[in-house]
């Protein structure tokens, strides 16, 4: 009987968690990819960038969303701090590349948050 009295609060308690949590959906990530015709050793190809953690309904949100985008095109598209001019031909096609896959990304995740 004992285990029985016991048991009920927590049983309870785990019950109400469920009932708590946030009814809103998480944002899924955003995965900004280049193309796959760079220059051997140049890591990441691809990269996620979270954006669940941001209110894409106001235009801070927004704002945030394409500065952590454009901070990921440039991790993987800009690797090199004094380019040759081939480099720069390279990473302008990736940006390029991965502008193009992206955005769709970022329209759908915007259009989610203002219910449209």
């Amino acid at each position: 009987m004992r285990t029985r009295t016991i048991a009920l609060p927590i049983l309870s308690a785990i019950g109400l968690l469920g009932i708590t949590a946030p009814a809103t959906a998480q944002e899924p990530d955003i995965v900004v990819t280049a193309p796959s015709n760079l220059p051997p050793g140049t890591d990441p190809v691809s990269k996620v960038v979270a954006i669940a953690d941001l209110d894409l309904s106001s235009e801070q949100g927004e704002a945030e969303m394409k500065k952590r985008v454009e901070a990921a095109i440039k991790q993987i598209c800009w690797s090199h701090p004094k380019p040759a001019r081939w480099q720069v031909k390279d990473s302008e096609e990736c940006d390029a590349f991965a502008r193009e896959g992206v955005q769709p990304q970022m329209d759908a995740a915007l259009a989610r948050a203002k219910g449209s």
